[in-house]
């Protein structure tokens, strides 16, 4: 299914999630503090998130630094701006590292069990690694044909699907 993901509320969200990942990137984090309990399961929370918007960044060979700033903005907004800048990096080289052991395809399939009890956090998933595919101006066909594997191992119906990116273009 090729759905349109370069839409204005998509571009809009694209810059809002931008310009966020670009303000704590160059926050100082000299003093960064040990992770407390509370961090710790702010990192749980949104690993889900992260690595599917991962996903999505590395789906065309590239990490934009836009799409980091992306998936920067996106963490800062799941966490409330709780984690630290230099452990959002440690976030995404985990992906990286996971990615790099497990495939592409075998990340999706777990992370969608792990999602599949609550179709607010697959749709939110999904919403997330659609504004990533759009971050750097340019939606390649790999990109979009990951967005439809994402649905799929989401759980995420042709319509449903269709239906989040009419919404974000409305």
């Amino acid at each position: 299914m090729n759905l349109e993901l370069d839409t204005a509320t998509m571009r809009r969200l694209r810059d809002a999630l931008i310009a966020g990942g670009k303000l704590q990137a160059t926050a100082d984090v000299s003093d960064t503090p040990a992770l407390d309990e509370r961090a710790l399961a702010s990192i749980r929370r949104v690993e889900p998130f992260a690595e599917t918007m991962f996903l999505m960044m590395m789906a065309d060979g590239e990490a934009a630094e836009a799409e980091r700033d992306a998936i920067r903005g996106a963490l800062l907004l799941l966490t409330h701006g709780y984690i630290q800048p230099a452990v959002l990096d440690d976030i995404l080289h985990n992906c990286e590292a996971i990615v790099a052991s497990q495939g592409v395809e075998q990340r999706l399939q777990t992370i969608g069990a792990r999602l599949s009890a609550d179709k607010q956090d697959r749709e939110t998933a999904f919403t997330l690694a659609a504004a990533v595919a759009v971050a750097d101006a340019t939606v390649a066909s790999t990109e979009s044909n990951l967005i439809d594997s994402i649905a799929e191992w989401y759980g995420i119906s042709n319509r449903r699907r269709a239906e989040i990116l009419q919404q974000l273009e409305s």
